[in-house]
């Protein structure tokens, strides 16, 4: 065979390989190497948590697959992920799920009020079915779940009294946190203002406002306990995130990569879990200890505080069709 033919060859093979690797097709024996975007900092136990992610996929898939993890938005802003992993402009990245309630509006559920009890309500909402049904959504929409990544839950803080039944949020000016999250002080009959963190400090040192809505780790980076006096832990609402890929590139996987991607995740997501369970008991214990009184909602007023955000919850089931009224059926069932 002459020179020339050789190098033919050589050229032929090295094009279908680099066609191949392009197109997303398995090439056998090749490592297969994917990128994650997250707009978090590295710093944060998410972060740490999507590190770990990575670290078990290669550990799983014995070196075959690489997770190429960029934290801090240097590639996409958790406005912007959605939209790049339905276009296929990433393989992989972290998600609000709120982001999605523009297409699926059932994805709010999250953050509706008096919904989830505790830290471990998310896993159960999600084990009994929610996860399945908001992932068949997603993927009409070309998105593949592979992890769900818990934030936290949202708590009231006020100066003027302890905050122990609905009728007590009357005439409480309270800082809000969103425009579903004031709908919810409404419905308790609070005064809410839509207001950045940043400014929440200022707003209760200065007595501009009563309150605020917001978590324990988050209230002691802003020493929001320096100003406040009262804290209930009502765990009333929650932030949720996912871990999501582009649909086409996930189904073009081999079955075993996909199998040791998914297993990941399920590690990373009950490490994540675990951490923000111990940021919230060491946030809580720094909170008492600058002398603010904590109220648990007894079982008595839960209930209360349940009837009186009623509204917003059926607004949000009216608005947003049968896949929320069967999401919050299964929220509601919770034990």
């Amino acid at each position: 065979m002459s020179q020339h033919v050789r190098s033919l060859g050589v050229i032929a093979v090295a094009f279908v390989v680099a066609m191949a690797a392009a197109s997303g097709t398995a090439v056998a024996g090749a490592k297969l190497e994917f990128r994650l975007s997250n707009q978090l900092p590295a710093s944060h136990h998410i972060s740490k948590g999507i590190i770990l992610f990575a670290n078990k996929v290669k550990e799983y898939s014995k070196g075959a697959i690489e997770v190429k993890v960029f934290d801090s938005a240097q590639l996409y802003k958790d406005t912007e992920i959605v939209e790049a992993l339905q276009e296929g402009l990433i393989e992989s990245g972290l998600v609000p799920v709120n982001k999605w309630s523009g297409m699926i509006p059932a994805a709010d559920v999250f953050e509706m009020p008096f919904v989830f009890k505790d830290l471990t309500s998310i896993k159960k909402f999600i084990d009994a079915g929610a996860g399945e049904l908001l992932d068949k959504e997603f993927q009409k929409r070309a998105v593949k779940t592979l992890f769900w990544v818990d934030y936290g839950y949202i708590q009231f803080f006020n100066n003027k009294r302890p905050l122990t039944k609905p009728d007590d949020f009357k005439g409480v000016t309270m800082r809000s946190f969103s425009s579903g999250d004031a709908d919810t002080l409404k419905a308790l009959g609070a005064a809410p203002t839509v207001m950045s963190s940043s400014e929440m400090y200022m707003a209760l040192q200065r007595g501009t406002m009563d309150g605020a809505t917001t978590g324990m780790p988050a209230a002691v980076s802003r020493k929001i306990q320096e100003v406040q006096k009262f804290m209930t832990e009502a765990n009333y609402t929650t932030a949720q995130f996912v871990i999501q890929a582009n649909l086409k590139w996930w189904d073009k996987l081999p079955q075993d990569q996909r199998e040791a991607i998914l297993k990941a995740g399920r590690e990373a997501e009950e490490w994540i879990r675990g951490a923000i369970a111990q940021s919230e008991d060491e946030a809580k214990k720094v909170i008492q200890k600058a002398g603010v009184q904590i109220h648990a909602l007894t079982p008595e007023a839960r209930p209360l505080f349940i009837k009186a955000t009623e509204p917003v919850r059926e607004s949000f089931a009216k608005k947003s069709g049968d896949l929320a009224k069967k999401l919050m059926e299964i929220a509601l069932g919770l034990k």
